[in-house]
């Protein structure tokens, strides 16, 4: 059920990104609102299933495991949490959400050959931008290739515990 319940979301949150980036009309802002209701039902969903798993030793599972020892959570990192993350980054440069679509963030990993999960370079080229752009322009560095090779160092931290950006997330992040 859990898997059926992820693909809906994320078929959900597709479909709300493509609506939001056409012109609104009030049937598309409608249509919008819906399946925005959709989505908070199945993520409420998916908090009861963990709360009850927990309830009956999923947490102490989950830390067994050694995933997520930092949390307790054993939550994986998903496209949910990065777009929900993203859209509410609020950048130094005076906006609010991702610079980068996901897509302009893929183009410049594959351009320059690097091997990482594409959902987190999205994430750290995103977070890098929000929490470094105004010091990487007084810099003379705000390029793309700046972003790009700080993401990669960012995700590749030798000396980070595994798992940095997720534990970035957990422990640093507000929510």
């Amino acid at each position: 059920m859990k898997s059926q319940i992820e693909k809906n979301k994320e078929i959900l949150w597709e479909e709300m990104e493509r609506i939001g980036s056409q012109k609104l009309t009030p049937e598309s802002a409608a249509r919008l609102s819906r399946y925005r209701e959709a989505y908070k039902t199945l993520r409420m969903l998916c908090r009861e299933s963990a709360e009850r798993e927990e309830e009956h030793g999923g947490q102490e599972r989950h830390a067994q495991s050694g995933l997520y020892p930092y949390s307790g959570s054993g939550h994986e990192f998903t496209r949910e949490t990065a777009m929900e993350w993203t859209s509410r980054m609020k950048n130094e440069d005076g906006t609010t959400g991702p610079h980068w679509t996901m897509e302009k963030t893929e183009e410049a990993r594959k351009q320059r050959n690097i091997d990482c999960d594409p959902l987190k370079f999205y994430v750290a080229m995103n977070m890098i931008y929000s929490d470094y752009c105004k010091a990487a322009e007084k810099a003379g560095a705000n390029s793309m290739d700046f972003y790009v090779y700080m993401s990669k160092a960012f995700l590749d931290d030798k000396d980070a515990q595994p798992d940095k950006l997720e534990r970035y997330y957990h422990c640093i992040v507000k929510k």
